[in-house]
């Protein structure tokens, strides 16, 4: 991909796709190199793989927060719990999954505390950025950053909030502004009159779409709700929706192209 116009094109036609890659999952480096790219242990180094590269007259990196920033497409930790842009096609599935857990009873369940209170204020500004959050919470000190930080990617990984880096910070401050789905996808959710159940193998055909081939025992390693997939997934089998190629799964999609 060489221009911002087709990573644009490249995420609505997948619908998910992983920022940096390692994932199964289409990726956003991958496709600009035009080959396979996964982080690696040499840190910061192997970035240099992309880091210069532009697109459009813009570094990768900017490109990046552009994309994740748009109306259309948002950034959160649903798979893997690593960055994963989602296409707005998806919003409506996703924003019944985010109910179900919006629900005051399951968020006791599958909250911490401070993951609660943080949430609470995000919803209570409506748009907050990171280090306002934690003076706003007073969590400002040193021993409380790991827990602060886990606590957002939690909260990013059930896509309860949602967050994009500031575009323009203070000197030296790199920190996202935070949003809670509803507010950051109140313009492009569209309607949807699926149950839960249904939203849950919707979601995972258009995931196992976007990898093309999944590996059956690691998509309980996908999301965060794998365990409510377990039903929907065996759904998915018996309807011929999804197809069970000895220990891969490939959505029916595929083999129609195929034949």
């Amino acid at each position: 991909m060489k221009t911002q116009g087709e990573i644009i094109e490249f995420v609505h036609d997948k619908g998910l796709v992983s920022t940096l890659g390692g994932s199964e999952l289409p990726s956003f480096i991958s496709g600009i190199l035009g080959k396979p790219w996964k982080p690696s242990a040499k840190g910061f180094s192997g970035w240099l793989d992309w880091w210069s590269i532009k697109i459009s007259g813009q570094p990768v990196a900017q490109v990046s927060r552009d994309v994740e920033g748009r109306k259309d497409i948002l950034a959160t930790r649903i798979f893997r719990r690593t960055k994963t842009f989602v296409s707005n096609k998806l919003w409506p599935i996703l924003d019944i999954i985010v109910k179900h857990h919006q629900d005051p009873a399951v968020k006791q369940q599958i909250l911490s505390d401070i993951e609660l209170k943080i949430l609470e204020t995000i919803e209570t500004e409506g748009t907050i950025r990171t280090d306002r959050l934690r003076k706003k919470l007073k969590l400002e000190a040193k021993e409380n950053s790991s827990k602060f930080h886990r606590s957002l990617t939690n909260l990013e990984s059930y896509a309860l909030i949602v967050g994009v880096e500031d575009p323009h910070p203070e000197k030296h401050l790199h920190a996202n502004i935070w949003q809670t789905w509803d507010t950051r996808t109140r313009e492009g959710k569209g309607r949807n009159s699926l149950s839960y159940s249904e939203a849950l193998g919707k979601l995972l055909v258009k995931t196992i779409d976007s990898c093309v081939l999944a590996r059956e025992d690691q998509i309980p390693k996908w999301f965060e709700w794998s365990n409510d997939m377990k039903q929907a997934k065996e759904k998915l089998l018996s309807d011929g929706a999804v197809l069970r190629s000895g220990p891969y799964l490939v959505s029916s999609k595929v083999r129609d192209a195929n034949n």
